[in-house]
């Protein structure tokens, strides 16, 4: 247990005015202005010093302790590093802040261009994950932080960003019970602080900062090991396993994926990448459907429509004026406002002749000509349904005009009656 008042056969202790116990080491502060000057050592459990005056030494954990030099940085603030019982410095002194070892490895934040990055060191001072964060190009950026510590307790330091009130940190905490949930997990843990989502692994390691605007939780927009995530208004996409991002937030558009590939819109042409964030098909489409079975996806180039194969291969010209995705081997194309159905070859099955149609989703769809509505098959055969709804909405329409006309003579008619009488 740490204490802070010397033992009466320690009488060497009391030139210090604070203490800490661990043992064979003691961890001692003088003090001589409150919050401005103070010596911090290492000694031995008779006083001997076993380390240099530092500005703040904190609490040993598996077997190391966060300590900060009296050389401060070039900005005036603390540098943390960590020194073992015998005052051997194990991690040079380099972070703006770090903390105590949990589990064999530490966060740290450091300078990161304009940023301030957070990565996690093992005990030998090695990087063992860093959060990219030259993706979240808007978020923890080095001149709207604020770095303060504890009076006299330099370790106990963090970097701070005010929003509306609320501060938001790199290394975020979390309560006892929600850390224990979050170490139950088999996978990564997405959460929400303050409009803001961020993803941390079952080893409290942060993969994600607080920063994402939406995750795709439903999966509306996600598929084949990759989720969707929001940062301001571009999308990437991250692994819903370990939370790492694997496409960067490069899209002002995605869709589901669809036989292995996604399509992704960026300058305002749509292309595809695969699932490791590959770009498969350039970025040249105004508009592109999913690609089916038949192996085809509709696309459009200045409101011409033809289909592509997963290669990116043209398979049908962009001729038509407009071309459905395919379904049951044919698609339905449009010209010179008529519609047909073409095959995966560009052959046409069954003639542009229809005023209306829709793709065959069934084995069956309904078209029409000359105002009257057919069920058609696949092989062309067509079935009467009735008149189209445009010829029925023509013929109430006439009817109401009809009765309105009518009505008008019968009153007229009705009127001359009783003046005559």
């Amino acid at each position: 247990m740490a204490q802070t008042q010397p033992e009466p056969n320690q009488t060497w202790l009391k030139e210090y005015d604070e203490c800490q116990d661990y043992g064979e080491v003691y961890v001692v502060k003088k003090i001589t202005r409150a919050c401005r000057s103070y010596q911090t050592y290492l000694t031995d459990k008779y006083g001997r010093k076993l380390s240099p005056a530092y500005r703040d030494i904190g609490d040993f954990e598996e077997g190391l302790a966060e300590f900060v030099p009296m050389q401060l940085s070039p900005q005036g603030h603390g540098l943390h590093g960590f020194i073992d019982k015998q005052g051997k410095v194990i991690v040079e002194p380099k972070y703006i802040a770090t903390d105590r070892f949990r589990q064999g490895k530490t966060w740290v934040i450091y300078p990161a261009a304009t940023h301030y990055g957070l990565s996690y060191i093992d005990k030998t001072g090695k990087e063992v994950y860093k959060i990219p964060i030259q993706h979240y190009a808007n978020d923890y950026l080095i001149n709207e932080s604020t770095i303060d510590h504890t009076c006299n307790h330099d370790t106990k330091e963090d970097v701070l960003w005010w929003r509306k009130g609320e501060y938001f940190i790199l290394n975020f905490n979390f309560t006892p019970f929600v850390t224990e949930q979050i170490q139950r997990s088999k996978h990564v843990t997405p959460f929400k602080y303050q409009g803001k989502f961020g993803i941390i692994d079952p080893n409290l390691v942060l993969k994600v900062p607080v920063a994402l605007d939406a995750i795709d939780v439903d999966y509306t927009y996600s598929g084949q090991g990759m989720q969707r995530v929001q940062y301001g208004n571009k999308y990437g996409y991250v692994s819903p396993l370990t939370g790492e991002l694997i496409v960067p937030f490069d899209y002002t558009d995605t869709r589901k994926p669809t036989n292995g590939l996604f399509w992704v819109k960026k300058n305002g042409k749509w292309g595809c990448i695969d699932k490791t964030g590959q770009l498969r098909i350039p970025h040249l489409y105004d508009e592109a459907t999913g690609f089916t079975a038949e192996d085809r996806s509709a696309v459009a180039i200045n409101g011409k429509f033809g289909h592509i194969d997963k290669s990116g291969k043209v398979r049908t010209p962009l001729t038509y004026d407009f071309a459905s995705y395919y379904q049951h081997g044919l698609s339905m194309v449009r010209m010179m406002d008529k519609y047909g159905f073409i095959d995966t070859t560009n052959r046409l099955i069954i003639p542009l002749i229809y005023d209306e149609a829709f793709p065959f989703d069934h084995l069956t769809t309904i078209v029409e000509r000359y105002w009257i509505r057919y069920e058609l098959s696949l092989d062309g055969r067509e079935k009467f349904m009735g008149f189209s709804y445009k010829l029925d909405a023509v013929l109430i329409i006439i009817g109401l005009l009809l009765f309105i006309w009518l009505n008008s003579l019968f009153l007229r008619v009705f009127s001359k009656f009783r003046t005559v009488r």
